[in-house]
């Protein structure tokens, strides 16, 4: 499966971080349901936007014949 490359930069990685942990705080864990993935995606790919100017591809986005759920 593909992931979108910038996650596994050096200079991202305090961005990414900062960003899982306001998703967490979103979306506590023990509140996922069934294909709660693409809120999930839809407001990283917001936050890293607004908030650091990076385009973010999601895991959707990068594999289009893979279902998520």
């Amino acid at each position: 499966m593909k992931k979108d490359r910038q996650e596994k930069m050096l200079r991202h990685r305090k961005k990414f971080k900062a960003v899982a942990e306001i998703l967490d705080k979103e979306f506590p864990p023990e509140e996922y349901k069934r294909g709660i993935c693409h809120s999930i995606w839809a407001r990283k790919k917001q936050l890293l936007w607004e908030l650091y100017g990076i385009d973010w591809k999601s895991p959707a986005e990068l594999n289009p014949t893979t279902r998520f759920d």
